[in-house]
Formats: structure tokens, C-alpha cells, sequence
């Protein structure tokens, strides 16, 4: 008989908020201890590092799905989430 190893799922899920960085409209997130800044348009991701923060302003928070979808983009897009080792 074998056994099926469990997943691990996270402790706290993932929030995003909508933001303005320089002119862009776009929306950030928190994942890994690493703040991205996604532009939904272009499909850019920028890392937020401490120089930015001067030009960032953060808005309200995105509800679930959204957070979802920018996840998603974060780490490679749909088909490599759907296609990944522990799906």
C-alpha cells in the first residue's frame, strides 16, 4: 500500500491592493517577503525595492479573485500553475 504525501498549504493567504507606482496604474503584492508591483496592461512584475517607495501609492484592497489571478502571474502564469509538480 503506498501513501500520498500532503501538501502543506500556507499559513495566512495572500492579500493585493491597487496602486499607483510613478504614472502606472497597477496592482501590488506581498509573496515571499518580496513586494511585486504588476502592471495588468503590459503584464510587467517589478520588485519594490526601498528607492520606489517615494513614487508608490497604495490603494484599496483587491478582492479574492483578483488576488488570485496576480498570484497566478506571479509565478509563471496559468498554465504553469496548472501544469506544476504539486497539482
Amino acid at each position: 500500500m503506498t501513501t500520498v504525501a500532503e501538501t502543506a498549504t500556507g499559513g495566512k493567504p495572500a492579500k493585493a491592493y491597487y496602486a499607483h507606482l510613478y504614472d502606472e496604474a497597477g496592482t501590488l503584492a506581498k509573496v515571499e517577503g518580496v513586494i511585486y508591483f504588476l502592471v495588468p496592461e503590459t503584464g510587467t512584475i517589478t520588485a519594490i525595492e526601498p528607492e520606489h517607495c517615494p513614487f508608490l501609492t497604495v490603494l484599496g484592497e483587491i478582492g479574492l479573485a483578483d488576488t488570485q489571478r496576480i498570484m497566478d502571474a506571479i509565478h509563471g502564469g496559468l498554465a504553469t500553475v496548472c501544469t506544476s509538480r504539486q497539482n
